[in-house]
């Protein structure tokens, strides 16, 4: 049995700039048994080390059926990010997982899915829209609204433009500059204004604190239930692996081993932020 706290080496293979402050990193194992080895659910995350500056937590942000490298998209907020945003392609880390649970797929299929995302939240859907696009028959009407502070703010576009072929994709900022002509608002101006499936639908909503709160209070409103509703809280977790307590719900679940992703019927309101 492998020890959960000892990383395997990966190297850097490809980074691609999203943002001023947001990296993709585009990863491969070095033993090609672990390479081979490596798969993952949508939903699942990888915890990454920076050796000789710490470790965190990301999601896969990659396809699941690529089996040749995998990705995580980084925003540098602290010292471990920072870190890694300084790393160059070929600069070898660590990598810790697959972890947690990932979205129940069974539950899913044959669904109308509606994703809600805000800004980076997008990385911790991006497997599962990939999945979707890929075995596409399996759902039913599958949308995407996804909110950016600006133009300049989206993540991932090479996959949004890819996700439009089989996808309905609605894009909104919250600030629009000469550049832009689409809709200007917040992400859940959407479930106002396009119309939504009543029956056999899934929400999956993965964000800011505030947006998923206000995701959640609005699709309440709207008559939906909260076992209709997916959220992602993996920004609460740290060790990966439920041993610092950190990511502790109220209901005494850990986010890293009972989640990153939670149908909201499972959760105490209070922690749907």
């Amino acid at each position: 049995m492998s020890n959960p706290y000892i990383p395997k080496l990966a190297k850097i293979i490809k980074i691609v700039e999203e943002s001023r402050d947001v990296k993709t990193f585009r990863l491969k194992f070095m033993s090609k048994s672990d390479m081979e080895s490596f798969s993952f659910k949508p939903g699942q995350f990888v915890v990454i080390s920076v050796f000789g500056i710490g470790e965190a937590p990301f999601a896969v942000s990659s396809s699941p059926l690529v089996r040749e490298y995998f990705e995580v998209s980084v925003r540098a907020v602290g010292n471990v990010t920072r870190a890694l945003h300084r790393l160059s392609e070929g600069s070898i880390v660590g990598v810790r997982g697959p972890l947690g649970k990932g979205y129940p797929l069974n539950e899913l299929r044959g669904k109308n899915i509606v994703f809600i995302a805000g800004g980076t939240g997008l990385f911790g859907i991006s497997a599962l829209l990939w999945y979707i696009y890929e075995n596409r028959k399996q759902f039913s009407n599958v949308m995407l609204f996804y909110g950016a502070r600006t133009p300049k703010d989206f993540m991932r576009k090479y996959d949004l433009d890819a996700w439009k072929e089989r996808i309905d994709v609605y894009l909104t900022v919250d600030r629009a500059d000469e550049t832009w002509k689409g809709h200007v608002g917040l992400v859940t101006s959407f479930l106002d204004e396009i119309p939504l499936p009543r029956e056999d639908v899934a929400f999956i909503a993965c964000g800011p604190p505030l947006m998923l709160k206000a995701t959640y209070n609005k699709l309440r409103s709207l008559g939906y239930s909260p076992s209709q509703i997916y959220v992602s809280l993996e920004r609460q977790m740290k060790c990966g692996i439920g041993k610092c307590g950190r990511c502790m719900l109220s209901n005494g679940k850990f986010v890293c081993k009972d989640g990153p992703i939670f149908r909201c019927d499972q959760l105490p309101e209070r922690d749907i932020e």
